[in-house]
């Protein structure tokens, strides 16, 4: 059964989740991990920023853990079980007070796709292949993962990833949008970790508000946008 991890490097939080022998493939300690991780990280306070990674150097994530899923007398009983908490995780971290990154590498495939775009930032090492074969395999996506597959891509190329299936590399993911950096392998984990420094350094509670507000812009409520900024300048500029 795989496994998640917390370790707080000062004001970052690495959340590593740990399924080796199945290329860090979603089964259910993975899934329930992430989401119990998510959920405290989200209330903590000396958090700055967070960096979401697999173990080890091999992969990112394979995506569904099959064999887990093939436990279950109806395999569609088996991806809801993992559904429930991959959508937890998935909220909690669009939802963060704090910028997140995604560090992917080697393979991201299915489910991790879904988990990479959950972050704000996506870093990638040059050898990176990533794929979503649900069409090919008659599997219908997370909604909220195709919403920001759409937000990220563009429906266009959130249509090719999923109608096409091919595996894409980290070249065309650039230049695609999906990833925003791009690493040699034995450089990524070091300027992953110094960037999410970086923004971890910033003023913490006006990166807060700033999260609030793009998360509003996002909703297309520019309204609430306007407000959450009020209500920050409010609270901050007399201390200026």
């Amino acid at each position: 059964m795989g496994s998640v991890a917390t370790e707080i490097r000062g004001s970052v939080a690495v959340v590593s989740f740990d399924n080796a022998a199945r290329m860090n493939a979603i089964d259910a300690g993975v899934a329930e991990g992430l989401a119990a991780a998510a959920g405290k990280l989200k209330a903590r306070k000396d958090v700055g920023a967070l960096v979401l990674r697999g173990a080890g150097e091999k992969s990112f994530c394979s995506g569904i853990d099959l064999k887990f899923v093939e436990q279950f007398p109806e395999r569609a009983a088996g991806f809801a079980s993992l559904e429930e908490k991959t959508e937890a995780f998935f909220s909690d971290m669009t939802e963060m007070p704090f910028p997140t990154i995604a560090m992917l590498f080697g393979h991201c495939h299915g489910g991790g796709v879904q988990l990479a775009a959950s972050a704000d930032f996506r870093f990638g090492d040059a050898p990176l292949k990533l794929s979503v074969p649900a069409v090919k395999n008659s599997l219908f996506y997370p909604i909220s993962a195709l919403e920001r597959l759409v937000l990220i891509l563009g429906e266009t190329r959130a249509k090719r990833l999923m109608y096409e299936g091919e595996t894409l590399d980290a070249g065309t993911l650039l230049g695609w949008g999906f990833l925003d950096r791009v690493y040699p392998a034995a450089e990524l984990e070091r300027v992953t970790l110094d960037y999410a420094e970086r923004l971890a350094a910033q003023p913490r509670e006006v990166v807060a508000a700033y999260q609030g507000i793009f998360r509003a812009l996002r909703r297309g409520d520019a309204d609430k946008a306007r407000e959450l900024r009020a209500q920050a300048k409010a609270r901050r500029e007399p201390w200026i």
